[in-house]
């Protein structure tokens, strides 16, 4: 009895913790899932608050509506964390959260030391969801997590952080598991500061001006060359999903490419168009790219409206690289190289393209 007394005290005392961890065999070693509730901050400073945000009574985190915005700087306001990480290695932040609109769908979260990113940005609205955020290389031992405001009207239950790149959350029916997402909206914008400009001009633009940017494209134009990238130094097996629109070129040179594997301006795979003149075809080409030449893995083309929105998608899988377009068959070419990277956009000539709903996925190995 005295035994099973100290167990369920154990229990209860794990309970109320303000973090656990399970560890899990698999094939591939140990997986950790280390999960923070919010409810219980080290220290917290309005206009957070600890409040019952779950539909069933649960207790979290939350901003209130209409008090400031922190990507503006406005308000302030930070809860913090304490974490145990029992293995070194990287790991991969989720958030249990519920957004209200596109101007109130992020925190930023700050690990340590190191800079603050955002978590959200997703389009999942008025549902409790898991979302995917960041991934961070973290040393065995406690750490500190601080979430501070980005955007008010925002309710927080847990944080998550996993060193299995292929799980998700279990215990929800909504998932938004990119890597990484930009649809160009809300207050700030998506995530268009976090993209590099290398050259020509971009913009994020929408018909009508006012605080919230909704229905938001990235537009970019060319007379010459433009280039844009985001860094993802150690994505791999991923896939990207993008809706794409381009505008016939006043002349045949003119080109719109999708980047991936890219590892610096100058190192790159990139998938290039230019539209067949008098036709609703592009003819497609896939290269690699690096500081001194350009090689041209395959050659093919595919229909394709001028100045009309398309679904474009690219699949990494080991050994072979396949493009879809719309609903059409995939075309797969065999390479022998691993990709690894982030992605990019580029123009060449006097062009322009609008680019939308960016989406990079965690793909599994024998996926088309």
């Amino acid at each position: 009895m005295a035994i099973a007394k100290f167990v369920k005290i154990l229990l209860i005392l794990f309970c109320v913790a303000i973090y656990g961890y399970s560890a899990i065999d698999t094939s591939s070693g140990q997986t950790y899932n280390i999960s923070v509730g919010t409810s219980m901050p080290l220290s917290i400073v309005w206009p957070f608050e600890v409040a019952v945000v779950g539909d069933l009574g649960e207790k979290g985190l939350r901003i209130g509506p209409k008090i400031g915005r922190g990507w503006r700087g406005e308000a302030g306001g930070e809860a913090t964390y304490r974490f145990y990480i029992p293995q070194n290695g990287k790991y991969h932040i989720w958030a249990y959260a519920l957004w209200f609109d596109e101007c109130a769908n992020a925190v930023f979260a700050r690990i340590d030391d190191l800079d603050k990113a955002i978590v959200g940005n997703d389009p999942v609205y008025n549902r409790w969801h898991w979302v995917r955020g960041f991934d961070v290389c973290l040393e065995k031992g406690t750490h500190t997590l601080v979430l501070s405001n980005h955007s008010d009207h925002i309710c927080l239950q847990k944080v998550l952080f996993t060193n299995s790149g292929y799980i998700t959350p279990e215990d929800c029916s909504l998932v938004f598991s990119d890597i990484f997402y930009d649809g160009f909206d809300g207050c700030d914008r998506g995530n268009f500061a976090s993209w590099q400009v290398i050259s020509g001009d971009w913009s994020v633009q929408n018909p009508v001006e006012r605080m919230c940017f909704v229905e938001n494209a990235l537009v970019g134009k060319s007379d010459d060359s433009s280039f844009i990238i985001h860094k993802g130094d150690d994505w791999a097996h991923y896939s990207l999903n993008m809706a794409v629109r381009s505008v016939v070129p006043e002349s045949n040179d003119g080109s719109v490419s999708v980047c991936f594997g890219v590892k610096d301006a100058i190192h790159y795979l990139q998938l290039t168009w230019r539209h067949v003149q008098g036709t609703d075809r592009v003819r497609m080409e896939l290269a690699r790219k690096d500081a001194e030449a350009m090689e041209v893995l395959a050659n093919f083309e595919v229909t394709w409206a001028a100045d009309v929105w398309h679904q474009l998608e690219l699949s990494l899988n080991p050994g072979r690289i396949v493009v879809r377009v719309d609903n059409a068959e995939p075309i797969a070419t065999p390479v022998s190289c691993e990709v690894t990277g982030g992605i990019g956009l580029r123009l060449e000539g006097k062009v322009a393209a609008y680019f939308d709903d960016i989406h990079v996925r965690q793909i599994s190995h024998g996926a088309i």
